[in-house]
């Protein structure tokens, strides 16, 4: 340091400039170290030192950041902060400021508790007398805060009406059964009856082209032309059985309408100025509960 000093005094320019930059930088880093900075690092660093269990420079820190105004910005920072500056009055003995801190942290947050893992049993148990004290002389409460109620829901119910026509229970392939709402049995008449048809038109057309010009079988064709002559009454005895098997059945199940209910929120309410309702607009009925 003499060196330096000397340094300085010295009229040799170089050695004077180098001395000026020793110096800056050493005291560069304490400056801005010194230098303050957002009130959440200084939080951070205040955090840092009460776990280090220097009370008495937490206690300073936290004073700071809380007193004469508030200058944290969130909620829990403000909690936590209190709750840290609460503690360190203990482990310093100050037993006055200690439950003025807890006062102010339950008045903002009844129901915080202490980490039994971080705190002695015997600051948990002030802390805990404070609180029953403060509710029995109704500063704070302890029930659990409560759900704002949930406005009243209006809604109402829709009816959609499906009506059918009788006309089509008389229909082949089916039709009455989709019309039924049964589409799987539909399905079924539906195949059915196309396969029994093709073998009707197949057997129609293959003894049809065994014929010969003169419109008659030969010898070796007659017997083949005769089983296709059964396969296509089968066919067409099969499809009127099946037509009339489905027309029956669609007839039985029948149902003119099907009517459903939905629940579905309620319309705005029309103003005075609003015009009248259009022809033809559903009525329903709005229920509030």
């Amino acid at each position: 340091m003499l060196y330096f000093l000397a340094s300085l005094r010295s009229t040799d320019p170089v050695r004077h400039g180098a001395a000026i930059l020793v110096i800056a930088l050493l005291a560069g880093p304490r400056t801005a170290a010194a230098a303050p900075g957002t009130p959440e690092e200084e939080m951070q660093a205040a955090e840092n030192t009460f776990r280090f269990q220097d009370y008495r420079g937490a206690a300073k820190r936290l004073g700071d950041l809380l007193y004469p105004d508030v200058r944290l910005g969130s909620p829990d920072l403000v909690i936590r902060a209190r709750e840290y500056l609460g503690a360190s009055h203990f482990f310093l003995g100050d037993e006055k400021r200690m439950e003025e801190e807890f006062t102010a942290l339950l008045v903002l947050a009844p129901l915080h508790r202490l980490d039994p893992f971080y705190y002695p049993a015997p600051l948990i148990e002030r802390f805990e007398a404070l609180r029953r004290r403060l509710a029995e002389l109704k500063v704070i409460s302890l029930d659990p805060p409560r759900k704002a109620p949930e406005p009243a829901r209006c809604e109402r119910q829709e009816a959609t009406v499906v009506r059918r026509s009788r006309v089509a229970s008389f229909m082949p392939l089916g039709i009455g059964q989709f019309q039924n709402g049964e589409p799987v049995k539909g399905g079924l008449f539906l195949s059915g009856q196309l396969l029994a048809l093709g073998m009707n038109i197949g057997g129609f057309l293959g003894t049809e082209a065994l014929r010969g010009s003169d419109g008659m079988y030969s010898p070796a064709d007659a017997a083949r032309a005769r089983d296709l002559r059964y396969v296509q009454y089968v066919g067409l005895g099969a499809l009127a059985a099946l037509v009339v098997w489905g027309v029956i059945d669609s007839a039985v199940r029948f149902r003119p309408e099907d009517t459903t209910f939905q629940v579905v929120p309620c319309p705005p309410a029309r103003g005075p100025g609003d015009g009248p309702a259009a022809p033809g607009s559903p009525v329903s009925m709005c229920v509030r509960y």
